[in-house]
């Protein structure tokens, strides 16, 4: 994925030994005022605004591992079967391809060194256990020709501030919480050319903080890491990227919060909106709310902007057959709807890789098309008060 950088003030937060601030890289606490999302400390766990503080129950929003899955309402989080119908959607369905069928990016293959390992993984650490890595933004693939640290995020020292952006004036020795161990998407890579190329995508959840990082491009070089882009989110925080910045995804996105995790499914409901690729010829080049970054070069209007939300139709009947799993995946479809999220395959929804996930889920979900979506239209939330273009909160 291409990134397009620009050049931003450093902010400075606490992350490490058990505190974190509210600001997630798309603001500051510095003084006690606002934060990252347009909200001002009340001083006993919440916001004026509604947003959870860092100190605020999980309330009725999804959760891992005691931490919340962003707080509850977040548009990721926040039922949208209501929204009216992007006047846009047939021509983006058109451009999608009516017939294409979703695919699950995900499997049951757990060994991460297996040629079949599907999907993307997360790890859960308490980061105040283990020394944190040094790690490299760098690669020696000659297409990671752009320099990815204006737009990225990193801790430094001791305490472990986090340092954003992870320029090497600010950080001249980047630390990310990447454990003894990690599970990286497509496994863990030690080609010293970087080579073949992948995403390879690093997901961890510090439990103690309920800060989530997330790395791109991720390789093990001679024992240390080396990456190309890394995002870090207070998952109890609204705020969103800074205008223009990419993350471990296109869009600017967090990934976890949208991945279709089998623990989920498995409960039979999934309380959260889903994420999706098509081919990046086929994404317009310019970004709408929620999303904060672009791809490509495209113009043409029939094309979907990059965070384009989609739904399954109300009028679609969820098989009467269908497993826990896939009535939990094609339900949020419905209530919650999927964010195009990055470049890649068409349809492709991304989900963890597990041996929980069951052969007839996949299929049952794998029989969908495309042509059983549509586009949602945001704007009535943007038109809400309260509503601000830095905050994934939905008013």
């Amino acid at each position: 994925m291409r990134r397009f950088l620009r050049i931003s003030l450093v902010v400075v937060v606490s992350c490490g030994g058990g505190g974190s601030g509210p600001g997630d890289g798309g603001g500051t606490d510095g003084d006690g005022g606002t934060d990252g999302d347009g909200g001002t400390t009340d001083g006993d766990g919440g916001t004026t605004d509604g947003t959870p503080g860092p100190d605020a129950p999980l309330g009725p929003g999804p959760s891992i591992a005691g931490c919340p899955q962003l707080p509850a309402d977040h548009v990721f989080n926040t039922p949208i079967d209501a929204m009216p119908v992007h006047g846009q959607s047939a021509a983006y369905i058109a451009t999608i391809g009516g017939t294409r069928r979703i695919h699950l990016d995900l499997g049951t293959q757990t060994n991460q060194q297996a040629a079949d390992f599907y999907g993307i993984p997360y790890n859960l650490v308490d980061a105040t256990t283990f020394t944190w890595p040094t790690v490299v933004f760098a690669s020696t693939d000659p297409d990671m020709n752009w320099n990815p640290r204006p737009e990225s995020d990193c801790a430094i020292g001791s305490t472990h501030t986090l340092a954003s952006p992870c320029t090497a004036a600010a950080a001249p020795t980047p630390l990310v919480p990447i454990p003894t161990g990690a599970i990286v998407e497509g496994g863990v890579n030690t080609a010293t050319n970087h080579l073949p190329y992948g995403d390879h995508h690093i997901l961890i959840v510090d439990t103690a903080t309920c800060r989530l990082w997330e790395t791109y491009h991720s390789y093990l070089t001679a024992g240390t890491w080396n990456i190309f882009g890394a995002a870090s989110f207070d998952l109890r925080s609204n705020a969103l990227r800074p205008a223009d910045w990419t993350s471990a995804d296109a869009a600017g996105f967090p990934i976890l919060p949208l991945l279709a995790r089998a623990d989920e499914a498995s409960t039979g409901q999934i309380r959260h909106a889903l994420r999706f690729t098509i081919q990046s010829s086929k994404i317009r080049a310019s970004y709408t709310w929620p999303a904060r970054h672009l791809t490509g070069n495209a113009t043409s209007t029939n094309l979907p902007q990059m965070g384009q939300l989609f739904r399954l139709k109300a009028t679609f009947a969820i098989p009467s057959n269908a497993t826990p799993q896939a009535r939990a995946i094609l339900q949020a479809l419905k209530t919650y709807g999927m964010y195009l999220a990055d470049g890649g395959s068409d349809m492709y929804i991304q989900g963890d890789p597990s041996a929980a996930w069951t052969s007839t889920t996949i299929a049952q979900v794998q029989a969908v098309d495309a042509s059983n979506f549509e586009a949602v239209d945001l704007a009535p939330i943007m038109a809400r008060p309260g509503w601000n273009v830095n905050s994934g909160r939905a008013p």
